[in-house]
């Protein structure tokens, strides 16, 4: 019995060797008509290959290209209209390196054992789409990046799932790029844009990373919807600006950072309507230029919610848990300014054991001294118009009309009881 069933085994194994023992890659690229379309059967090829025309290579389940030594697994040079999907890529140094590409689409790959996933030069119309690319636990030094972009424009990426890599999305010198629906996890920088314009960064998701977003010398940026959070390391942020220029920062959840937001020489930038929680500084800026302001922001269970070197930036509008001011007027506007500083949170985020005492007498008297005696600084940053939450208004609201019903109530009982006592 064992027999046969090694008799069977060798003959599938024979069968699934001579399938595709015949079809040379290579040679069907080569062989094929710009605009031709290439479906790669099931197996494991070993090899590199090169694309210089108009051409659709379509992988299979199962479809897996190994690269030889150092070179890519596919090097596309030149051409235009240039697709691969479908197929598992791995290669010592890159997977696919593309330059002077006029129409490059790339998804639904599986990259792995490469030093960098995708390098992409002086390329334009470039869709990249669905990649997972996961990197290895050696020091970032030795890495390489999961996505690599120079010197291209119109650029789309989108739904990715890159992790352990040094940047997960690595941007140089790109104008038009969106950068969306991506998660990059326990890498340096989730993504990183350099002398860069027009960029776009909407619903990606960055956890225990060194650093989210690390944004430099670059213009004309909206970073909006985004989840960034846990990055605890010494030089961690949730999101660093370094000498940029018009950028909105809208919507994004920024949790659990060292830093959540930092401006570093930086001009024109709007914080709006972000939720900043947990952080150990939520808000930093180091000579921040006129016209920058953070508006309709939230700010709850941070250390330190502000600070600057120099009043470079605006507070304005913003909801802060550690405000103790009242609203007489009810319109959901605190009566006396918010001070933005913390002594004692300024010690806890240099020796975070303090922590154990933030909710102590002390500190509370404090942090009330503070928000007294910094009023008149000019270094300090002071929001002249701190919101309450909208719920603890509705909240409190709801409480005068349920007042309101249970006196009316106790009214009419008590009218009941006389009436009847009269008659």
């Amino acid at each position: 019995m064992m027999k046969k069933v090694g008799s069977v085994l060798l003959f599938l194994l024979f069968m699934s060797q001579t399938v595709y023992a015949d079809f040379d890659i290579q040679k069907a690229i080569d062989r094929a008509k710009p605009g031709a379309t290439i479906t790669i059967p099931a197996g494991q090829y070993k090899g590199n290959f090169v694309l210089t025309k108009k051409i659709t290579l379509r992988g299979i389940q199962g479809t897996e290209l190994v690269a030889l030594g150092n070179e890519p697994v596919f090097r596309i040079d030149g051409g235009s209209t240039v697709t691969i999907e479908n197929m598992a890529l791995s290669g010592n140094k890159q997977a696919i390196v593309a330059s002077d590409v006029d129409g490059l689409e790339l998804r639904n790959l599986n990259i792995k054992d490469s030093h960098t996933g995708v390098y992409i030069q002086r390329s334009k119309n470039v869709h990249i789409q669905h990649i997972e690319m996961t990197g290895n636990n050696s020091h970032f030094s030795k890495k390489g990046n999961g996505l690599a972009i120079f010197k291209s424009e119109d650029v789309v990426v989108e739904d990715t799932n890159i992790k352990l890599v040094q940047d997960g999305i690595y941007v140089e010198e790109v104008k038009n790029i969106l950068v969306q629906n991506n998660r990059v996890t326990n890498s340096r920088y989730g993504t990183h844009f350099m002398y860069s314009s027009n960029v776009q960064a909407f619903h990606n998701t960055y956890r225990n990373n060194v650093t989210g977003f690390m944004v430099m010398m670059t213009n004309d940026i909206y970073v909006k919807d985004n989840h960034l959070e846990n990055h605890n390391g010494l030089n961690s942020y949730g999101m660093l600006l370094y000498d940029v220029q018009q950028a909105v920062l809208e919507l994004n959840t920024i949790m659990n950072n060292r830093t959540g937001v930092a401006l570093q020489k930086s001009i024109g930038i709007t914080i709006a309507s972000n939720d900043f929680r947990m952080n150990q500084t939520a808000l930093e800026g180091t000579m921040v230029k006129g016209n920058s302001v953070a508006t309709n922001n939230q700010f709850t269970g941070n250390i330190l919610t502000a600070c600057a070197d120099r009043q470079g930036f605006l507070l304005t509008n913003n909801y802060y848990d550690d405000y103790s001011g009242i609203d007489l007027k009810n319109d959901g506007i605190g009566d006396v300014p918010y001070v933005a500083v913390s002594s004692f949170g300024q010690w806890m985020v240099r020796q975070p054991v303090y922590q154990y005492f933030v909710a102590s007498p002390s500190v509370v008297l404090l942090t009330s001294l503070d928000q007294q005696i910094n009023k008149t600084e000019k270094t300090v940053l002071i929001d002249v118009t701190p919101k309450l939450m909208t719920h603890q208004i509705t909240k409190k609201n709801e409480t005068n009309f349920q007042q309101l019903l249970i006196g009316l109530l106790i009214v009419t009982t008590s009218m009941w009881l006389w009436k009847r006592g009269v008659s």
